[in-house]
């Protein structure tokens, strides 16, 4: 089990690497997220972070950390929605891989489209609210 959650950690900080935007910062947080295809996640790796796989489902990955790099235990709240569709809210499930703290959440799409994604970021409870916006086109994998 440690090491499903170690491969998911150092997949999730590969894709960040790599694939994800710059990081947006908000006063003393630093905020990085990517999106990806739920199908690049392993079967096992998947269902032991809580998470849904297949050719409609996406992953929503957060990293909050202060400027020195620690990370911080936030509280995230949020939502997804088409350009045309009711937003859905976001579940989002907190991993903790040694000092390091991600946060995951599906979300599905059936079809190729722009989703637009808000999320709220706490870096306490109680502490001010900063609200994270972006708009990710969205490929389902070919079935």
């Amino acid at each position: 089990m440690f090491r499903q959650f170690c491969l998911l950690g150092l997949m999730l900080l590969s894709l960040n690497a790599i694939a994800g935007p710059e990081p947006t910062r908000f006063g003393d947080l630093v905020v990085y997220h990517n999106v990806f295809n739920s199908s690049m996640l392993q079967p096992d790796i998947a269902a032991s972070a809580g998470l849904m796989r297949g050719p409609t489902h996406g992953v929503l990955n957060v990293a909050v950390q202060r400027p020195d790099g620690s990370a911080v235990d936030a509280v995230l709240k949020g939502e997804v929605r088409s350009l045309i569709g009711q937003p859905v809210a976001l579940d989002f499930k907190r991993i903790q891989e040694g000092d390091a703290i991600y946060f995951v959440a599906n979300y599905s799409a059936t079809q190729r489209g722009v989703l637009l994604f808000k999320v709220d970021i706490q870096a306490e409870e109680g502490a001010m609210v900063h609200s994270l916006s972006f708009q990710q086109e969205f490929f389902p994998d070919d079935q």
